[in-house]
């Protein structure tokens, strides 16, 4: 299978074979993959005729088959009818990136989920996402204050990173949360615990999960939820 000019290997063929040939068929749209993607690995467009899967072209080619999967997980979710999240009436400045991180963390477990069975290498993400949150906890300590306004985001980034991050890479950053950001840390441990309570291996679940986590980041207002089964949001 080649995406954006580079050969990724065939163990997506599976994956990419389905999830072509329900956006063909249940919603009448091409699925398309092309390079553009700008601060994140991936992003997926729905778009009227057609779906495109946008890659990061600094993502290597090793790294590839995990990231080109797991946007495919999030198209599929979507035709499974996954929740997600709307802007309201009257948004806020950061409400789209606080609302991207409380999406990905239930959404993007729940696409690792999707994957296990392929044992695709993420060490570089992994890498990656380590550095990310070294710099923030490095460049933002300020934010370990509740009245910050970062405060909510990198709540956030602590509890995805404690369902996602490889042990190894797991112990010591959370070791440097607890020092630096230690009301991060004891929020961040509640959201990780409130979303591991409720799980992500279905619609049903990372709908309660995200009620969940919303609920403790009091986020109601900038982040309503709709449940695509039903078309309620709440």
């Amino acid at each position: 299978m080649k995406v954006i000019g580079k050969d990724i290997g065939d163990a997506l063929d599976k994956l990419y074979a389905e999830v072509e040939s329900r956006v063909r068929i249940e919603t009448e749209r091409e699925l398309r993959f092309e390079p553009g993607a700008e601060g994140t690995f991936s992003n997926v467009l729905w778009r009227d005729d057609h779906v495109t899967i946008q890659l990061h072209n600094g993502v290597p080619t090793h790294a590839l088959p995990h990231v080109v999967g797991i946007a495919l997980e999030h198209v599929r979710q979507r035709l499974e009818r996954y929740p997600t999240l709307q802007r309201p009436e009257t948004d806020e400045a950061d409400g789209p990136l606080l609302r991207s991180a409380l999406r990905e963390l239930v959404l993007a477990p729940a696409a690792d989920h999707g994957l296990a069975s392929l044992n695709l290498d993420v060490s570089w993400e992994a890498e990656q996402r380590h550095q990310a949150l070294k710099d923030l906890i490095r460049d933002h300590a300020e934010w370990d204050d509740p009245a910050e306004p970062g405060h909510t985001f990198i709540v956030l980034m602590y509890a995805r990173a404690a369902i996602e991050h490889p042990p190894e890479l797991w112990s010591a950053l959370s070791d440097t949360f607890r020092e630096t950001m230690p009301r991060v840390a004891e929020h961040g441990a509640a959201v990780e615990a409130a979303v591991r309570e409720h799980g992500w291996t279905s619609p049903g679940a990372c709908l309660e999960s995200l009620v969940a986590a919303r609920s403790l980041l009091d986020m109601d207002a900038l982040a309503p939820i709709l449940d695509r089964r039903t078309g309620q949001t709440l």
